[in-house]
């Protein structure tokens, strides 16, 4: 459950990315996107040792 609600924030991120128009909001979005995927990534490791 938890990869598909960080998916849903790297979905929301990267639309901040491409259509915001705020540096700073856009700049957390990059932040949000490369920190939630790496926590995707370690799940996803986590679940294939199961």
């Amino acid at each position: 459950m938890m990869i598909a609600h960080h998916q849903g924030a790297v979905t929301m991120a990267k639309d901040e990315v491409a259509q915001g128009a705020n540096a700073d909001a856009k700049a957390l979005a990059q932040r949000i996107i490369t920190g939630q995927q790496a926590e995707i990534d370690t799940m996803k490791t986590i679940l294939a040792r199961l």
